[in-house]
C-alpha cells in the first residue's frame, strides 16, 4: 500500500506543479481547478492524521474535521485557506461532521467509531450533548457493537444516525437524543435491509415537500439507496466502478465522492467525484473520465489516477467551490477546487 501510495502522491504533485496549464477537472456545467497551495501553510502547523469531513459555515469558515484527538476540528477562512482557529473534540474515531442550525446559530455534530457515540458542539469547540450507543433498540449486546459514520438532522431536529461501521442500522432520535426506532441492517424485507459495509454516509433530501427522503451512500456496494423518512426502501442507483462515500446536496444536484474506483477488492485504488443530477445521473465526473451511458446504463468508471488519493468528505460554498477531506493522504488531506465560469 505505501509503495502504491507514494507514486499516485508523485502523480498528484506533478500534475499540480503544472496547475496553470492543466486542463479543467469534470464537464459541462461543474468544471474545475485546483487553488494552488490553499490552507497548506495553515496545515503545516496543526496535526493531522485523516481527512474525514468538510462544512462551509454561514460566515464562509472552512470547518475540516480529522481523526487526531489533539485537534479535530481546524476551521480555516474558505477563501484564503488562513488558519483561522482549531481545536479538539477528544475523538479519536471522529469520523463524520454534520453542520446545521439550531436556535439561530451553527452546531456541529460529529460521529465517533472508537468511543461509540454523537457529540454536539458549537463552532467554537463547548460540548452541548453527547448521545450514547442506541441500548434501548435491543439491537445491541454492547456500546462496542455500535461504530456511528454519519448524522442526519431534521428542521424540526430528528437525527438518524447511521450505524456505517457496526451492524448497518439507521437510528431515529428525537431532538433530545432519545431513541424513536430502527431500521436497515437486517430488520424487515430484504429491500428494506442494509448490507454490511453499506451505509456510510448521506444526506436528507427536502427539496421536494411532497417527496422527503434519505439519500445513501452505499460504500463497499457501490450503489446509492433512497429511502423515505420512516425506513421504506424507494429506490437504487448502481455505480460500477465508484465506492459512494457520502452525498450533499447543491442546488438541484448532488455531489458523490468516490473513496476509490475498484474498492473494496483494491483498498490502494484511487477516488474520484461524482456530481449527479436529481435522477441521480451523472453530469460531471471530477478526477475521472466523464460517464458513459450505454441504452441508459451507467457503463464501469475509474479514476484518472492523478488527481485524488482517496476523498473521504465533500462540500460546497455558496460559489459552487469545492472542498475535499481525503483519507490515508499525508500529502493532502485537503483540498479546494475553484469552480470555472
Amino acid at each position: 500500500m505505501k509503495a502504491h501510495i507514494i507514486t499516485v502522491v508523485i502523480g498528484i504533485l506533478a500534475n499540480f506543479s503544472a496547475n496553470a496549464e492543466s486542463p479543467p477537472l469534470g464537464q459541462g456545467l461543474f468544471q474545475y481547478q485546483r487553488t494552488a497551495n490553499w490552507g497548506t501553510e495553515a496545515l503545516a502547523t496543526v496535526n493531522v492524521n485523516n481527512g474525514h469531513a468538510v462544512a462551509v459555515d454561514s460566515e464562509n469558515r472552512l470547518f475540516f474535521l480529522t481523526d487526531n484527538a489533539q485537534n479535530n476540528v481546524i476551521i480555516l477562512d474558505a477563501k484564503s485557506g488562513k488558519l483561522i482557529k482549531h481545536w479538539t473534540a477528544r475523538m479519536p474515531g471522529a469520523h463524520g461532521m454534520t453542520l446545521t442550525q439550531e436556535d439561530n446559530r451553527d452546531v456541529l455534530y460529529i460521529t465517533d467509531t472508537v468511543l461509540h457515540e454523537v457529540r454536539k458542539f458549537t463552532t467554537e469547540g463547548e460540548e452541548l450533548a453527547v448521545f450514547a450507543w442506541p441500548k434501548e433498540s435491543g439491537l445491541y449486546s454492547k456500546a462496542d457493537e455500535y461504530r456511528p459514520s454519519k448524522l442526519l438532522v431534521h428542521p424540526d431536529n430528528r437525527l438518524w444516525i447511521f450505524d456505517g461501521y457496526g451492524k448497518d442500522y439507521i437510528h431515529l432520535h428525537a431532538a433530545n437524543g432519545s431513541w424513536l426506532k430502527s431500521w436497515g441492517g437486517n430488520l424487515g424485507d430484504p429491500a428494506n435491509q442494509l448490507l454490511h459495509w453499506g451505509p456510510h454516509g448521506g444526506g436528507l433530501d427536502l427539496r421536494d415537500p411532497k417527496n422527503p427522503h434519505i439519500v445513501i451512500g452505499m460504500s463497499d456496494q457501490q450503489e446509492i439507496k433512497t429511502f423515505t423518512l420512516d425506513g421504506q426502501f424507494m429506490h437504487r442507483h448502481p455505480f460500477p466502478g465508484g465506492n459512494p462515500r457520502d452525498f450533499v446536496i447543491f442546488g438541484e444536484y448532488g455531489v458523490i465522492p468516490h473513496l476509490g474506483d475498484n474498492w473494496p477488492k483494491d483498498k490502494n485504488a484511487p477516488g474520484f467525484i461524482s456530481i449527479v443530477d436529481r435522477d441521480f445521473k451523472i453530469v460531471s465526473n471530477i478526477g475521472a473520465p466523464a460517464a458513459e451511458y450505454k441504452e441508459g446504463v451507467l457503463q464501469a468508471m475509474r479514476s484518472d489516477g492523478k488527481t485524488f488519493i482517496h476523498p473521504h468528505g465533500v462540500c460546497m460554498d455558496r460559489e459552487g467551490n469545492l472542498f475535499i477531506a481525503q483519507f490515508a493522504s499525508p500529502t493532502a488531506p485537503l483540498l479546494k477546487l475553484e469552480r470555472l465560469q
